[in-house]
């Protein structure tokens, strides 16, 4: 929405003061400029410590800055006329008629550029009565005129315009239809339907294998260490280092998975600094993953020792129990440590060290992938365990951009053949192959959508985790069926039971502004006051004006000068407009989910619930002003 200002007073002002300066012949004799107007003024020349002393002869050459031939000169201003509209004033005339002139031109040039109402030709733009602009065909009308009770917030269309937009949605309701009629007379749609969401809800939640998307080079060194171990016997260490979501985890099931061939070659061992929390617990789990699982009884003797003795003598070389032996290998045995910078607190560090003892000695052919997010995890290794680990190691970043963030999410939205027969799936199934073009092109109709583009950015500049992505789409696509299909970004951005984890928005407490946070404390004070958790603006806003009124009264009597934005009680519109900040940093939870009428009421209508208490206020924002930390601490 626009509305027209038509107000020129910066011109008017600049011709009046030229007025008042021309006029005073006193300000020109201590300017000391020639004026051509005044009969007098040649006669009076400057004087100064600049200006000669010694005489000439004749009258002295006026300087010239007139470019010649600016037809054939590019100077750079095409946009300027080459020559001027204006007419000289006479040469007996005064330089305020001069200025009076050049007034009634500007006049005339602000007339032309006015916008008049279509309606009742009126100039007039002011409230409650402004000229309001569509945004659709740029119509001029008067609120009064076309019976718009209020400034709307953001476009505003005129019926037509509006019109128009419904027929455009009513168009794409009705494609939409004709598509889904068109896929459900498709031979087996409902059960090719249903195998494509049970196979990718599989690849949302982890069940599935996704193929690692770019890190083509650390995905090189990760494969070849293992190669070598489980194909030429070899003992091997190294650190796979990078953020949460990175895709550490998916690049060690990438190469297992590309070793699937040699699968009976060599053992597989995963371990989790959270769930393993001592070398008793690992060594247990370790047992039980080769598939000799013993009991090992909680007394006081040394059966720790006992368990890790067996174990050492099994990842041993057979030449090294027996000399008979000779000729014969044992099986490699990959061990995958995740959350690695744990595992470095246990007491001695006796796993590691014992593990890092074995790849470096040969003793058997193993190696050991520590996953980690910490960059710094080797100084935290002890000297008897660091010089024995290899120190190799591999960096996994986060995506770097939008597009290649959105690769790959796209594997968790898509599947080809190959993935599908993997699977289990009969890929020659009538009617699949066509499903699948139709499901891959809908699946890129939905990325050209405005709204989904602006929910997958959310989630990039945000977080940059796929996995936090994946999660929330568990949700949409399990609630597909013959009758709620295709997928649409309304699924993703329509509010609803979200299965992410809740974040916490105490970090965002200390960029708000004052306004803001005395708006966000005076709502998670109703929340005490009235004992509720709901509350709407003009409640808020109530409060808010309270507190202020309260403190001024308090410092006047005092004699205190009030500061800071708890002195001042700021405009309602002005309040607003902070009320929706919050409103948009998620800070507000609204009340209601899943009405649209609710959501017709804007934020200063709706009832919302403050996700932040009144104590983790006066706790997260450091520079929080003295009279707002009083209101945190008292009701």
């Amino acid at each position: 929405m626009r509305r027209r200002n038509i107000r020129s007073e910066s011109k008017l002002n600049s011709n009046n003061a030229g007025k008042l300066v021309a006029s005073d012949p006193e300000v020109t004799r201590r300017t000391g400029r020639n004026i051509e107007v005044f009969g007098d003024a040649e006669s009076i020349k400057p004087k100064g410590i600049l200006t000669p002393s010694r005489n000439r002869e004749g009258p002295r050459a006026r300087k010239s800055v007139v470019f010649e031939d600016l037809k054939e000169a590019d100077l750079g201003f095409k946009d300027l006329p080459l020559t001027s509209n204006k007419k000289p004033a006479a040469e007996t005339g005064t330089l305020e008629a001069g200025y009076q002139g050049t007034s009634e031109e500007d006049s005339e040039e602000d007339d032309e550029d006015e916008i008049a109402c279509s309606i009742c030709s009126g100039l007039d733009s002011k409230r409650p009565n402004a000229i309001l602009l569509c945004d659709g065909c740029n119509l001029a009308v008067h609120q009064n005129c076309y019976r718009v009770a209020k400034v709307p917030r953001g476009e505003w269309f005129c019926n037509a315009c509006k019109s128009k937009r419904n027929d455009i949605e009513l168009n794409n309701e009705l494609e939409v239809e004709d598509v889904a009629v068109e896929l459900l007379e498709m031979e087996g749609f409902e059960e090719h339907l249903r195998t494509m969401q049970t196979f990718l809800l599989g690849r949302l939640t982890g069940s599935q294998h996704i193929r690692l998307q770019g890190h083509i080079e650390e995905m090189d060194k990760v494969h070849q260490v293992v190669k070598q171990t489980v194909l030429a016997g070899e003992g091997n260490s190294m650190l796979v280092i990078g953020a949460r979501g990175s895709g550490k985890t998916t690049l060690i099931q990438s190469i297992i998975s590309d070793l699937s061939p040699h699968r009976d070659n060599f053992h597989l061992v995963k371990l989790n600094g959270f769930i393993h929390t001592d070398d008793k617990l690992a060594l247990k789990e370790i047992w039980r993953q080769l598939g000799r699982e013993m009991e090992v009884e909680d007394d006081n003797k040394a059966t720790a020792n006992d368990t890790l003795q067996s174990l050492l003598a099994l990842l041993s070389h057979p030449t090294e129990i027996s000399e008979s032996a000779e000729g014969q290998t044992t099986r490699s045995v990959v061990f995958v440590l995740d959350e690695f910078d744990l595992f470095t607190t246990h007491p001695r560090q006796t796993l590691l060290y014992n593990l890092f003892d074995i790849a470096q000695a040969r003793k058997a052919p193993i190696v050991v992938l520590g996953l980690t997010t910490r960059v710094d995890v080797v100084e935290t290794l002890e000297k008897r365990v660091k010089s024995r680990f290899s120190h190799r190691h591999v960096h996994l970043s986060l995506p770097r951009s939008v597009p290649a963030f959105w690769e790959i999410c796209k594997t968790g939205l898509t599947a080809d053949t190959e993935s599908l027969q993997a699977a289990g799936i009969d890929v020659e199934a009538q009617g699949l192959k066509d499903f699948l073009a139709y499901w891959r092109s809908m699946v890129d109709d939905l990325h050209m959508n405005a709204a989904f583009k602006h929910y997958l950015e959310s989630h990039f500049y945000r977080s940059k985790s796929v996995s936090a992505f994946f999660t929330s789409c568990i949700l949409p696509l399990a609630s597909l069926s013959a009758k709620n299909f295709p997928l649409t970004a309304k699924a993703f951005t329509s509010p609803s039971i979200s299965l992410l984890a809740p974040d916490s928005k105490l970090h965002m407490l200390g960029g708000l502004s004052e306004l803001e946070l005395a708006m966000l404390i005076s709502a998670a004070r109703l929340d005490i006051i009235l004992d509720t958790d709901t509350c709407n603006f003009a409640m808020v806003y109530d409060e808010y004006c309270r507190l202020t009124s309260r403190h001024k009264i308090q410092t006047s009597s005092t004699g205190i000068a009030a500061l800071g934005a708890g002195a001042k009680v700021w405009g309602r519109e002005v309040a607003l407009g902070a009320w929706e900040r919050l409103a948009q940093y998620d800070i507000l939870v609204p009340a209601g989910v899943g009405g649209g009428s609710a959501r017709d009421l804007g934020a200063g209508g709706r009832m919302w619930k403050v996700d932040i208490g009144l104590e983790e206020i006066a706790g997260s924002v450091d520079s929080l002003s003295t009279i707002m930390t009083k209101w945190c601490r008292e009701i």
